[in-house]
């Protein structure tokens, strides 16, 4: 496993090859005290015993794939059931966050990392050759995916980061966030988006298109939430080429990050399962709540979905997706 770190300023991304992962995002708050806002492991066997996809790339398909598999052409493929035996998440036991990418080139900036990758159970046509970039700038940082495959698959490469602006392990109910989504995918029991879905947002704990507080979205009766334990769904952001498409900000340390994505959904997971004691950062996170992942991705289960817009890549076809998390203070 090799690691690498990125600098600008005061700012500071620390990658790791197993799983192409941001372990380590190190950020000032409005008095320029440094804390690190991404939860991340303390060295590589804590790492390498996880499961709780920290910062890494997901995929070939992050999120759900609904028991039955999925059809391509003529053949059904059927990959691993790794989330209790109910559907494959984020490309089943030997996705793309279990593999150690190939660091290609680095420099203090910027990093590209490579997996060559065939799936061993040919759930996944391929080989799929996937790259992903990193950069560290003034503007944030920014991850850039392009993918091939030498069959025709499906693909969603998605980063899985947890957030916590506070830089401290403090649930993050006082967090604020904005996306700016009218609609979202509800989910069954299995986290499968509904046959009816995409439902509209307004009136719901789902509707974030005016800053709210975590906490105030949390607090209903919306079987949808409690069923849940918290929020665990995808929402369908209306326009993700119109700039700046979500925003999470903490009024405690000033930091706030804006989301800039040519994905068309971002999933929103409160962290409510999160129960690992190995996490090392923020200090004292690693428990229900003490981050949120805001990972910008395809639609969930659209393998299964044609109603869906679709995730299929054939040979040739070059798949390429960005996301920049822009950081900055405020009053």
């Amino acid at each position: 496993m090799e690691k690498l770190t990125l600098t600008h300023g005061d700012v500071s991304a620390e990658i790791w090859s197993k799983g192409a992962c941001v372990n380590d995002l190190r950020t000032p708050d409005r008095h320029g005290q440094i804390a690190s806002i991404v939860v991340g492991y303390p060295d590589e066997t804590a790492r390498l015993a996880g499961s709780g996809y920290l910062g890494e790339m997901c995929g070939p398909f992050a999120n759900r794939i609904a028991q039955g598999g999925y059809r391509i052409g003529q053949t059904v493929h059927t990959p691993a059931l790794n989330d209790s035996g109910s559907s494959t998440l984020h490309g089943g036991p030997n996705g793309w966050s279990t593999q150690d990418w190939q660091i290609v080139e680095a420099d203090e900036r910027q990093a590209r990392l490579r997996l060559d990758w065939s799936d061993p159970d040919d759930s996944f046509p391929g080989p799929i050759h996937a790259e992903v970039a990193y950069r560290l700038d003034g503007g944030g940082l920014t991850h850039q995916i392009r993918v091939t495959s030498e069959a025709a698959t499906v693909l969603s490469v998605v980063s899985h980061p947890y957030f916590n602006l506070s830089g401290t392990g403090a649930v993050i109910d006082d967090h604020e966030l904005m996306v700016r989504a009218s609609r979202f995918l509800p989910i069954d029991a299995a986290c499968i988006p509904l046959e009816d879905a995409p439902w509209s947002v307004d009136g719901s704990s789902f509707d974030f298109r005016q800053s709210r507080l975590i906490e105030d979205a949390l607090a209903t009766d919306d079987p949808q939430v409690r069923d849940h334990g918290g929020i665990d769904h995808a929402l369908i952001l209306d326009d993700p080429h119109a700039g700046v498409v979500a925003r999470l900000r903490h009024r405690g340390s000033g930091r706030q990050i804006e989301f800039l994505t040519n994905y068309p959904a971002l999933q929103v997971y409160t962290g409510q399962y999160l129960d690992d004691s190995t996490i090392s950062h923020p200090v004292g996170a690693g428990t229900s709540r003490t981050g949120i992942a805001l990972e910008t991705e395809e639609y969930p289960n659209a393998p299964r979905r044609p109603d869906f817009p679709s995730c299929l890549v054939s040979p040739g076809e070059v798949y390429t997706r960005a996301t920049t998390w822009r950081l900055s203070t405020f009053d």
